[in-house]
């Protein structure tokens, strides 16, 4: 009996670091049934009509980032995995941080630009591995545009 609530416990705990979006029905599930099930949202957007786009960011440290659409109703519309190679084949030069982040979801590191440019470089991971073995590049200019776009592989040591 004890290993069996022990168990039971350890679940639960497992449940509550990952969310699972499989619960949440799009039409069906208002946005308290997917605030319990996804956790508190990393970034909130404003859409037409009243809708929201709320990004549910797992990196760092994990590998997966949700966006969850939710209409004026307070219904949910639809959610998806976003940190996929279909989505970042979509980044093209002369998109604005907000277009990229909404496409993406939060990156799992910001750096610096690099070869003596102004702005930054954001970094995702690409691929399922512990630790990431590729990972999707964004270079940002001044004007917070995308200015270059490639893959790379990680570097042994770094967190993407």
């Amino acid at each position: 009996m004890k290993l069996f609530g022990m168990t039971l416990l350890l679940a639960g705990l497992l449940g509550a670091c990952t969310p699972s979006a499989g619960v949440l029905e799009p039409g069906k599930s208002a946005l308290p049934q997917v605030l319990a099930q996804m956790g508190q949202p990393s970034m909130v957007w404003a859409g037409e009509n009243g809708a929201l786009l709320m990004e549910f960011a797992h990196t760092p440290p994990g590998h997966e980032n949700f966006m969850a659409r939710i209409g004026a109703d307070g219904v949910l519309i639809s959610l998806q995995q976003v940190l996929t190679e279909e989505n970042a084949a979509l980044i093209k030069e002369g998109m604005s941080r907000d277009q990229v982040r909404q496409t993406l979801g939060r990156p799992a590191r910001v750096d610096a630009a690099t070869s003596g440019r102004s702005g930054e470089q954001w970094h995702w991971p690409l691929d399922g591995a512990r630790p990431p073995v590729w990972q999707l590049d964004v270079q940002f200019g001044a004007s917070g545009t995308v200015m270059d776009v490639h893959r790379s592989r990680t570097q042994p040591g770094t967190r993407s």
